[in-house]
């Protein structure tokens, strides 16, 4: 089944306090074909049919930028990874390339943070964007040559959890343990006692949840079975092996569809009904979809909100602090959403190619400093004063030959 959803933004008044300048108005359009796929999973074997998702992503945004004085290398950054990030990284590339008087034009491809992190370790990307941090074991083949990998947090949003059910229009009240029970193939029906208990003055149809995921390596995927880990015992007793109980790929029950990019979750869900999926706020929100106010820790129903998302990054401040990939699900405190992430920039610490790594160390300099103005206009809130800080120094370590781009 071929569908096309066009997400239009607009979104007006972005001040960047760190340049104020002139107003452009900066318009991108990415157009990318995602595939949804129904998956069907046994012990040993995977069977995938496919269809055709096309997704225009249509970003239309009025900024404030200046334009750099600093020298640039004419040569475009060839990037890719998180689909989860690729709202706000579309408007990064396009006001980095006004900013550097269209010297530097940066490629993203939003494919998943699986092929992100092929990409990077295998270097044909310059950088690439995960939700999930690259494990030592994955990059242990690498390094050797490459030097250390450096990942920081460049944002962080909130996993949304969307549903389309027929004559329910409101944000339905669910935790974590329901939401696995529903993809673990426990809660199969609207109306179960489960859902219905938390929910008691909506009007549930009795018509069978269709679960979707992520088919491709996703960071989304990474974050969301993280927090199920944490709050369903049902969900690690499902995992035979033992935990650790999450990853950026899953085998989920047959019954179950995948698609491809936070996209084609959203797309099959809006165009479905009784499904169910999940993916950063701005998909479900900029479709239309409504989300689930999911349960806290500190028993409290929460949508994805910025005040929100941003709270669950400052409960877990400290650990953050002795390691920018600590994940934040799950975070204690009242107002924190239970299932807010970060989203990280990853390079080798040791760059091989001088102008392509002073671009990219520079572009990097601008996301966390500039670029985190246009995030909340996406529904990605701007990284808290101590994560900038922690950023900077770690960009601050990309060199050339020994020596840094970018001096303390």
């Amino acid at each position: 089944m071929a569908v096309v959803v066009v997400i239009v933004i607009v979104a007006a008044g972005a001040y960047v306090a760190m340049n104020p300048g002139t107003n452009t108005t900066v318009t991108q359009t990415v157009g990318t074909t995602n595939t949804v796929t129904n998956t069907v999973v046994t012990t040993s074997v995977n069977t995938v049919v496919s269809t055709s998702v096309n997704t225009v992503v249509s970003t239309s945004v009025n900024t404030v930028t200046t334009t750099s004085s600093a020298t640039w290398y004419p040569l475009t950054l060839q990037s890719g990874g998180s689909t989860f990030v690729n709202p706000v990284m579309q408007v990064w590339a396009t006001s980095f390339n006004q900013y550097t008087n269209g010297q530097v034009p940066i490629n993203y491809q939003a494919i998943g943070s699986g092929a992100g992190i092929t990409g990077i370790l295998k270097k044909t990307f310059e950088f690439a964007g995960s939700d999930a941090p690259v494990s030592t074991t994955q990059s242990a083949n690498y390094t050797a040559v490459n030097g250390p990998l450096l990942q920081f947090p460049e944002t962080l949003g909130g996993v949304a959890i969307f549903y389309n059910v027929p004559g329910v229009s409101v944000s339905l009240n669910l935790t974590g343990k329901v939401v696995a029970d529903i993809y673990l193939g426990k809660i199969t029906v609207w109306n179960d006692a489960k859902i219905q208990s938390l929910n008691p003055k909506v009007t549930l149809p009795a018509n069978t949840i269709t679960p979707v995921h992520r088919s491709d390596g996703s960071g989304t995927t990474y974050a969301l079975t993280n927090y199920f880990e944490k709050v369903s015992t049902d969900w690690n007793a499902s995992f035979t092996g033992g935990c650790p109980c999450f990853g950026t790929s899953i085998s989920w029950p047959s019954s179950e569809i995948g698609a491809k990019g936070s996209g084609g979750v959203a797309a099959y869900v809006q165009q479905n009904p009784n499904t169910i999926g999940y993916a950063d706020s701005y998909y479900a929100f900029s479709n239309g979809l409504k989300a689930a106010a999911i349960q806290n820790q500190a028993g409290q129903f929460l949508v994805p909100t910025l005040a929100d998302i941003s709270a669950a990054a400052a409960a877990f401040s400290s650990q953050v602090q002795a390691n920018p990939t600590f994940a934040i699900t799950n975070a204690p405190g009242t107002g924190s959403y239970a299932i807010a992430t970060f989203t990280y920039l990853i390079v080798w610490q040791n760059q091989t190619n001088q102008q392509q790594g002073y671009d990219t160390a520079n572009f990097f300099w601008w996301i966390v400093n500039q670029g985190q103005a246009y995030g909340p206009q996406l529904y990605y809130p701007a990284l808290p004063p101590n994560l900038v800080s922690i950023d900077q120094s770690i960009i601050q370590k990309i060199q050339y030959n020994g020596v840094p781009f970018i001096s303390s």
